[in-house]
């Protein structure tokens, strides 16, 4: 491993913990706002936008150490990534800001339906890369690939018929407790990978 992808990965690592903390927050938040109303509510939407906005320095890690994938799909599906994420990230923070209203009861349209979509091409590719990484990543690869359909699954729900939709809480399920636990457990996978390439030097 170079020392130039030993950074990546360390960043990837910290990316990885972020989404989990930020995991962890959104499903106390979205307790509390049930529970209690607002702000909790607001402080649920801020906690998914890092959790969301954290996932494209991971996912280099899964470029920079390979797969089965040819590389020019590879950076086809990196560039998607990247922009879908980017794409989600500008919707949410206009809908925490009050520029755009989201209606979770019926079928997505106008800023949800772009989140909607933008969260389909990124499960996608949650899902292709860990399916299609190479022998560096363990049995976590079925635990990414849960998490990729869950955030495919989801918007598809919410697409179809709203926040109500059998599959958006199935898809619910890949979201916002598979995605959080997945990044912990490639955080601790990735840490192990530079602590035996330093020990190796």
């Amino acid at each position: 491993m170079s020392r130039s992808t030993q950074r990546i990965v360390r960043r990837a690592v910290i990316a990885a913990y972020l989404i989990a903390a930020a995991g962890l927050l959104a499903a106390v938040t979205i307790t509390l706002f049930f529970a209690i109303g607002q702000p909790w509510g607001t402080l649920n939407d801020i906690a998914l936008l890092v959790m969301t906005a954290a996932l494209p320095v991971l996912m280099l890690a899964f470029w920079e150490l390979g797969g089965l994938t040819p590389t020019p799909l590879a950076l086809v599906a990196q560039i998607s990534g990247w922009i879908a994420v980017a794409v989600w990230c500008v919707v949410q923070a206009l809908m925490i800001v009050g520029a755009v209203a989201f209606d979770y009861e019926d079928a997505a349209t106008g800023g949800l339906a772009v989140e909607a979509v933008a969260l389909v091409v990124i499960g996608l590719w949650i899902a292709g890369a860990n399916l299609l990484a190479g022998s560096w990543l363990n049995a976590i690869r079925w635990f990414g690939l849960v998490s990729g359909l869950g955030f495919v699954l989801l918007p598809i729900g919410l697409i179809v018929g709203g926040v109500n939709h059998p599959l958006t809480y199935a898809g619910g399920v890949g979201y916002s407790i598979a995605f959080p636990v997945w990044a912990f457990l490639m955080a601790k996978h990735l840490g192990t990978l530079l602590r035996s390439q330093e020990s190796a030097i």
